[in-house]
């Protein structure tokens, strides 16, 4: 690798990797090689060291890197730059950058999700030599696909087809296959549809963007030509006209689910409405060949899927009436179509009781592929959810009961004592048939299935197992025949049936668990890959109606108890059982009728415009433009110049990135207390709400600026920018982050790796605070010395610990580890690192690099019950490398509370951060690993104890001694420090005692202002 220009163009402007030393004499810089303007990059190959080799390569961030022992990223993510459907042609046009390796071949895959149907594409590769020279080494091709769609017209199927990458290259083992990748708001804006015929049929094919990742897919539609023409022709006419809507007598009413399902919601609401409602022309729309046709023999007005009459009918509709997305109830998933039916009324009868997956990429209000004027849901609980979470207001919710119910809750199927219903969700990454047997969702089934418990009650006491696939996994079928194990799809039977037939269930994040502990039946949730779930709506630990597991022994440990009556907590799942379902008197379908007659269609041409991607997109746009921030600091003194609300509290923690820590103590408080003043998160992400009090704004959104300016109280652990001033009648709450270990701001001697105007930002942003929530005296001293503060503080313990102390401790331990599919058995370390202030990445941020290597702390565990959570500091905005398909070593930064890890954790190792203050309540074993403590200490920051004498640890400064050091406290259970635990304690946190955070509230939140009185009108 050579770097050309001598780094041209490499400027200080503080946001490059580029630390300062002063050593009195001259000036030393600390320079990456790396990230020169222009790179050149021949082969690079590794290098054999003993019994080792070395790995070269160009990371991410353009710096020349070496793995020892181990695998460089090969990076290889496409990206889609055009994708389109023109003229009968697939094209495809995209890039790819790889950090290591060469590209030889590459060739594009669709792949049909349940019809088996597989197209290989080879494509045109060239190597872009410029780019490549400008992002630092990182080789990046471009590649191009094009596909003649009539000539295989007769082998396209009705089904949606995934779009893969798949390449190859002299360094490669195997070839390495990729979903072809994140398309940009105008990539998908320009994509278009086309239609091909064969033999009297006409395929459309229409592109689709998967909801959360972007990724492209097809939809592909088979038509008999006449009808395609027919619906043409019909759509032409209407122009999206209301009138040009067909003439009829009677309230047209179109209901349905998927389109070869006739067994849930929609079901038992079009049973209801033709018994009942004549006055309505309700029509079920299902595939002619469904097996599920069978469920609606002996009724009328059942019309064929994509037949002429159904566009007929969905063109007349006055009501769309579904359980999933609209589109699945008209004809075709064009957006031609949807255009001509915008203006009538969508609702949403759902499929399932919203709560155990965090679903609003899907049904969220601003979700651009969703859109209903009425969601029914089942208690005031879930309706809150939608409100909260999803963004609906209250007028466009509705607490009926579901439909269903009124079958589900009438005594009439005789329940087999040993009949054991396993139902798990679908994984949307498990889309692809090559890799699906490699999967831990395949093997963690599989081996529940085969497990010596549930093969001694199958063949000793006579139990049946039924293990029922969900719709999106049924092409999957087949891996999962076993002895004694009736496996059957979604679609082939009626789920209700089985489960009031069943004794127990087992799901994941199914909703039907719900609807089993409605019928006060016990049902467990086996969640081993939760990290993979973005947090449910709601507390697993708090309110789902059955027990989690993520350990096989321990789930059918409890099935055993299940099945014979032993299971102690019934009594209290069946109480959270009962939050979720508000009516039990079968009057379901008759107060959904009630609330569909009443709804309007609330998605006038005007409201569409507003809640538009396009709008999403220009919002976005606007406030990445240099002017913005300029801009919203002047509306934001103009905001200051309004009334001071004195029932608005703002909470920050982590500058955005987290929930926890000692804001989220102080907010659980007064949301446990009943506090009604308006509480505003400071959060970049959605996260589930459940206080009607609380809503969440993104850092520096109008909305951040806003509610900044007219709360009375701030709580937060970070300073908040400089630019950021308090009011003068303000209460600005500094709780920082944690009891300072390594020396801060002032303190320090010589400044690394930050620009020359840091200081007086800090200094500014620091003048705002009020007063500072202190863990014991040796804080605020060095809090005043390092941040010259000189306002009261107050040392009553700290919020964020009393977790750490108080009685349901055990159990959030227990809840935390099966979150994380942690067994009760594993030896979980957590390795908490702080940053290195020679490492920028941008301003303020740094770079996170292993002291070890992960692959050799792979290998060294494997064969025993350690597990390491790697949690990054909250300045670190590079990726942390994690082996692929790791047992051992999980990343958990993203985890917004670490208080949880802590918990979860049965040994800490850390560095200089200050995390070890925290984690001595515990009086579980700590270890230093300090492998740079002599640079740290003399160049970079220095610390307030003496490292070598003051701390409750072994310090160790190898890999290998940190490996006995874990060795030792996986055996003994304690490590042995220069001070003692106890004596530790004593010292810095003779104050935490579980109750902190409520001496806190009382103290500094004047909660005789906490009024039920409302609060000005919300931005």
């Amino acid at each position: 690798m050579a770097r050309e220009a001598e780094f041209a163009g490499h400027d200080n402007d503080g946001s490059d990797d580029l630390g300062f030393i002063d050593d009195g004499v001259g000036a030393t810089f600390l320079l990456p090689v790396g990230k020169a303007s222009h790179t050149l990059l021949h082969e690079l190959r590794n290098v054999v060291v003993g019994n080792s080799y070395i790995a070269p390569y160009s990371n991410r961030r353009g710096i020349l890197t070496f793995v020892v022992g181990g695998n460089p990223s090969i990076g290889g993510r496409p990206v889609n730059e055009r994708m389109t459907l023109e003229n009968a042609e697939l094209i495809v046009e995209g890039r790819i950058n790889v950090h290591s390796n060469s590209i030889s071949r590459l060739e594009l895959s669709v792949v049909g999700r349940t019809s088996g149907f597989k197209l290989n594409v080879p494509a045109d590769i060239s190597y872009d030599d410029a780019r490549t020279r400008r992002k630092f080494g990182s080789r990046l091709y471009k590649f191009s696909a094009h596909c003649d769609l009539e000539a295989i017209a007769d082998q396209l199927p009705n089904d949606t087809l995934d779009l893969y990458v798949e390449f190859d290259g002299p360094q490669l083992e195997e070839p390495v296959r990729r979903r072809f990748g994140r398309s940009r708001y105008l990539v998908r804006r320009h994509s278009r549809s086309t239609r091909v015929g064969h033999c009297g049929k006409t395929i459309l094919l229409t592109p689709y963007y998967t909801f959360k990742a972007k990724n492209p897919s097809i939809y592909s539609e088979v038509f008999d030509s006449q009808v395609f023409e027919h619906m043409r022709s019909s759509v032409a006419e209407r122009k999206g006209s209301r009138n040009h809507r067909p003439r009829v007598d009677k309230p047209v009413w179109v209901i349905g689910e998927l389109p070869y399902k006739a067994q849930d919601n929609g079901l038992h609401f079009f049973k209801y409405l033709r018994h009942n409602h004549p006055e309505i022309d309700a029509y079920y729309v299902i595939e002619p060949d469904s097996p599920e046709q069978s469920n609606l023999a002996g009724y009328d007005h059942v019309i064929a899927f994509r037949s002429k009459q159904h566009v007929d009918v969905a063109l007349a509709a006055d009501r769309f009436i579904g359980t999933h997305h609209p589109d699945y109830l008209y004809p075709t998933r064009s957006p031609r179509f949807g255009a001509a039916v915008a203006s009538v009324p969508k609702i949403f009868l759902q499929h399932g009781v919203m709560g155990a997956k965090w679903m609003v990429p899907n049904y969220g209000k601003k979700s651009s592929d969703f859109v209903t004027d009425l969601v029914i849901t089942s208690s005031e609980r879930e309706k809150q959810i939608f409100i909260k979470d999803f963004g609906y207001s209250a007028d466009e919710v509705a607490v009926t009961g579901l439909a269903r119910f009124d079958a589900l809750l009438a005594d009439d199927v005789d329940v087999r004592p040993g009949q054991i219903l396993i139902i798990p969700t679908w994984r949307p990454w498990l889309q692809d048939p090559e890799t699906f047997t490699e999967s831990a969702y395949f093997e963690r089934w599989s081996s529940l299935l085969s497990a010596e418990v549930i093969t001694g009650l199958v063949e000793e006491h006579g139990c049946e197992v039924v293990f029922c696939l969900h719709p999106n996994m049924q092409q999957f079928t087949r891996h999962f025949d076993r002895p004694g194990v009736t496996v059957v799809s979604q679609g082939e039977v009626d789920v209700q049936y089985l489960m009031k037939r069943s004794a127990v269930m087992i799901t994941d994040y199914s909703s039907v668990a719900f609807d089993f502990s409605f019928l006060d039946k016990p049902v467990a949730y086996y969640q081993f890959d939760s990290r993979r779930f973005a947090q449910p709506h709601v507390s697993a630990k708090e309110e789902l109606p059955g027990p989690t597991f993520v350990d096989e022994d321990e789930l059918t440990s409890w099935l055993m108890d299940a099945l014979t009556g032993r299971d102690d907590s019934a009594d209290q799942y069946r109480q959270r059982s009962r939050r979720f379902i508000t009516y039990q008197d079968r009057r379901a379908s008759a107060r959904t009728f009630e609330a569909i007659t009443a709804v309007q269609s609330s998605h006038s041409p005007l409201t569409r415009a507003i809640h538009s991607e396009e709008i999403s997109a220009a919002g976005r746009l606007l406030r990445k433009h240099k002017q913005y921030r300029p801009v919203m600091k002047q509306i934001y003194k103009l905001f200051r110049m309004l009334p001071i609300d004195p029932n608005i509290i703002v909470f920050e923690s982590g500058q955005g990135r987290q929930l926890g820590d000692n804001p989220g103590a102080i907010y659980d408080e007064l949301v446990n207390r009943g506090d009604t003043r308006l509480k505003v998160w400071i959060y970049n992400k959605r996260f589930p709400i459940r206080d009607d009090q609380t809503i969440i704004v993104k850092k520096y959104s109008p909305e951040y600026f806003w509610y900044l300016a007219r709360a009375k109280y701030w709580v937060s652990n970070q300073n908040m920018p400089h630019f950021i001033h308090r009011r003068s009648q303000g209460v600005y709450i500094q709780t920082w982050h944690g009891t300072p270990l390594k020396k801060m701001f002032l303190d320090i001697d010589q400044i690394v790796g930050r620009d020359e105007g840091y200081v007086a930002r800090v200094t500014e942003a620091t003048r705002q605070w009020t007063v500072l929530v202190s863990p014991n005296p040796y804080t605020t001293d060095i809090m005043r010395s390092a941040y010259a503060f000189g306002g009261p503080s107050v040392e009553l313990g700290y919020p964020r610990n009393d977790v750490l102390l108080n009685e349901a401790a055990d159990d959030r331990r227990k809840s935390v580890r099966q979150r994380l599919g942690l067994a009760d058995s594993d030896f979980v370390v957590l390795y908490a690192p702080t940053f290195r202030d020679d490492k920028p990445t941008t301003r303020g941020r740094f770079a996170f690099e292993w002291p070890f290597p992960p692959e050799e702390f792979e290998s060294r565990f494997a064969s025993t019950n350690v597990k390491l959570l790697v949690r990054a500091h909250v300045l670190i905005n590079t990726k942390i490398r994690v082996p692929k398909d790791s047992e051992t070593i999980t990343n958990v930064t993203k985890l917004p509370d670490i208080q949880e890890l802590y918990l979860a954790s049965d040994m800490l190792v850390t560095d200089y951060s200050s995390v070890f203050f925290d984690y001595s309540l515990l009086k579980r074993p700590i270890c230093f690993y300090a492998h740079d403590l002599e640079k740290y200490r003399q160049e970079l920051r220095g610390f307030y104890l003496d490292y070598s004498t003051e701390l409750p640890g072994p310090i160790v400064e190898s890999a290998e001694d940190l490996y006995h050091a874990i060795d030792t406290a996986r055996e003994t259970g304690q490590l042995e420090g220069s001070v003692p635990l106890a004596d530790f304690v004593d010292r810095f946190a003779s104050a935490d005692d579980g109750h902190a955070t409520e001496r806190v509230v009382d103290a500094l939140l004047d909660l005789g202002e906490a009024t039920a009185k409302k609060t000005e009108p919300r931005l």
